[in-house]
């Protein structure tokens, strides 16, 4: 069975988002840095009207990072909303379910799709890396 996902390059990896956990793709605009906060978060955005808090994934997963993020995939679950900072977006296609284990509370497992090993993002870990809070 396959599902449906947002292809995301991040430090020169492929992850990829369930779809139903993305609201939208932006440009990564002028982020405002937040003082306090974990390292894990670039600073907070104007989406909008909307404060939003921008988390750098490649921190998040513990990579170097090779370039700029460019842009920001706004993801929410369970009540919590935040920008996610990658390298660039693929697509959204279908991925095979992720049977793959892996080492790493962020990602739910690995598909393989076109020859790539994809890691599939846990949104709810990523949300609760903001502020240690887990997501109901």
């Amino acid at each position: 069975m396959s599902t449906l996902h947002v292809r995301v390059r991040v430090s020169g990896e492929e992850y990829a988002l369930p779809v139903a956990d993305v609201l939208e793709v932006a440009e990564l605009g002028e982020i405002a840095p937040v003082p306090g906060a974990t390292n894990a978060v670039l600073g907070v955005r104007n989406l909008r009207g909307r404060v939003l808090p921008v988390v750098d994934l490649a921190s998040v997963f513990g990579l170097p990072r090779a370039e700029a993020p460019g842009r920001v995939v706004v993801a929410e679950r369970g009540g919590s909303t935040a920008g996610l900072a990658v390298d660039s977006v693929a697509g959204v296609e279908q991925l095979p379910e992720a049977s793959q284990e892996v080492d790493s509370p962020h990602l739910v497992g690995a598909a393989l799709a076109d020859g790539s090993l994809i890691g599939v993002v846990n949104v709810d870990s990523v949300l609760e890396a903001l502020d240690g809070t887990p997501v109901p």
